[in-house]
C-alpha cells in the first residue's frame, strides 16, 4: 500500500472535538502569528516520517508554507494535484463522480486517440472539488455530502483550498482505502494511510471513519464592540466529521461524535 500524508497547522485545520488532547483544545492557537517558522520546521519533521517509508523511484513532498504539506508515493492509485490554490491527494479509483464517468470519458478519449481528459484521479477529484465549491462554509460542507454520496470507487483523500482556508477529508463507505489521523500536541492534524507514519499524535492515532466527511474552514467573523469601530477575528471552532451515507430513517449527514481509538498493536478500543 503507497504512502501518504498531509499535515496541517491549527491556524489552517482544527480536529474534530476528542482527536486532539484537551492542553491543545485549550489554546486559540498553536503558535503566534509570527513563530511560523517553527510550524514550518515541524511540518518538515511530520512529512519527512512518510517520505522515508516511501518507495525512493516514486516519493515526493510537497511543503506549502504556515506549516501545511504533502508526502504521497506517486503511482497509478495515489495521485497529487494542484489548481490555483487548491491541493488534493487521492489514493484508490474512482470509476464515476457526480455527472461524469471517468472510465467512460478514458475510454471515449482513446478510442478518438486524444489524450485522457485528466492525468489522475487527482485532477478528477479537483474538478469534482469545482464542481461544488463556494465561499460559504455550510452551503460547500452541505454539497460535498451531498456529492460524496454518489460517488462510487475506493477512495481516500485530503483537500487544502488555501484561499478558503478549507481542509475536507473523505473516505469512501466500504473503507477499501486505509487512512488514518490524529493530532499533536503542537497543534498539527496529521491524515494518511499509515498508522506508523502519524508521528507524535496524542492521545492516540485512530482510524478514520468509513463514509464520512472531515471539513474544517476557518471562519472570519466582523463584529462592532460599540464605538470602537468593526473588529475583523477568525473564528477557532473544531472542525465537524459528518456521516455522507443515508441513515435508515432516511436523515442525511449525521455528525459523528464517537471516535474509535486504536493502540500501538492496532487493537480498537474507547
Amino acid at each position: 500500500m503507497h504512502h501518504w500524508l498531509a499535515v496541517f497547522d491549527r491556524e489552517t485545520a482544527r480536529p474534530p472535538e476528542g482527536l486532539e488532547s484537551f492542553k491543545v483544545a485549550a489554546k486559540p492557537h498553536a503558535f503566534p502569528g509570527e513563530d511560523e517558522s517553527k510550524a514550518e520546521e515541524l511540518c518538515k519533521a511530520k512529512l519527512s516520517v512518510a517520505y522515508e517509508h516511501s518507495k525512493p523511484e516514486a516519493r515526493n513532498m510537497a511543503v506549502l508554507g504556515h506549516g501545511n504539506g504533502f508526502s504521497f508515493e506517486a503511482s497509478p492509485y495515489c495521485s497529487y494535484a494542484k489548481r490555483e490554490g487548491v491541493h488534493v491527494v487521492l489514493a484508490g479509483e474512482v470509476s464515476d463522480w457526480p455527472g461524469i464517468s471517468a472510465v467512460a470519458a478514458a475510454h471515449d478519449a482513446f478510442v478518438r486517440n486524444e489524450p485522457p481528459p485528466e492525468q489522475n484521479d487527482a485532477h478528477w477529484l479537483l474538478d469534482f472539488y469545482t464542481s461544488f465549491m463556494s465561499s460559504n462554509a455550510d452551503d460547500t460542507t452541505d454539497k460535498a455530502l451531498e456529492c460524496l454520496a454518489k460517488v462510487q470507487g475506493s477512495f481516500a483523500f485530503v483537500i487544502y483550498d488555501e484561499q478558503q482556508k478549507r481542509v475536507f477529508a473523505a473516505r469512501d463507505s466500504e473503507g477499501g482505502q486505509p487512512l488514518y489521523w490524529g493530532a499533536t500536541d503542537e497543534g498539527q492534524l496529521l491524515l494518511g494511510s499509515h498508522l506508523n507514519d502519524l508521528d507524535g499524535c496524542e492521545p492516540t492515532a485512530t482510524r478514520f471513519p468509513p463514509g464520512t466527511l472531515f471539513a474544517s474552514t476557518r471562519h472570519t467573523i466582523a463584529y462592532s464592540p460599540g464605538n470602537q469601530g468593526w473588529v475583523i477575528n477568525e473564528g477557532d471552532w473544531p472542525g465537524q466529521l459528518l456521516s455522507f451515507l443515508v441513515d435508515s430513517d432516511g436523515q442525511h449527514w449525521r455528525g459523528i461524535k464517537a471516535i474509535p481509538r486504536i493502540n500501538s498493536r492496532g487493537q480498537l478500543f474507547g
